[in-house]
């Protein structure tokens, strides 16, 4: 069974199309967000914050395991960088990185096929953080 079949057995429909939504304006935002750190540190580092945060909790209530261990830890690393005054261009990079798993596991969701493993460059947390 693909997991978007997965996801509307187990949940109301209203709620997965719902987060599904989220999760596609998502993918089409975090990339700027990301490219303003620079420009707008605190803004940008909080909206990034809030957007983990909410996948985190909505990955939770869905029981989409492999999505909310990562949104934690991309959460946990947000935490850390909010509590510093500039960005790091190894941060930005792992941002990216980050935002290109959504994208990916976003797609296998829509294409009701399974998600695949995590990037092994996540781990590779940035220094400092």
């Amino acid at each position: 069974m693909g997991i978007l079949n997965k996801l509307n057995e187990e949940n109301d429909s209203d709620i997965v199309e719902e987060f599904l939504n989220q999760w596609d304006y998502i993918i089409d935002d975090i990339d700027l967000v990301i490219e303003r750190l620079n420009d707008d540190y605190e803004n940008s580092i909080n909206d990034l914050f809030r957007i983990f945060h909410s996948l985190k909790s909505a990955t939770a209530f869905l029981k989409l395991n492999r999505v909310n261990i990562f949104a934690k830890l991309v959460e946990e690393v947000l935490e850390s960088a909010r509590k510093k005054d500039k960005s790091t261009d190894e941060l930005i990079d792992w941002l990216f990185i980050a935002s290109s798993q959504l994208g990916k596991w976003y797609d296998e969701i829509m294409k009701n096929g399974e998600l695949s493993s995590i990037n092994p460059k996540i781990l590779n947390i940035p220094k400092g953080y």
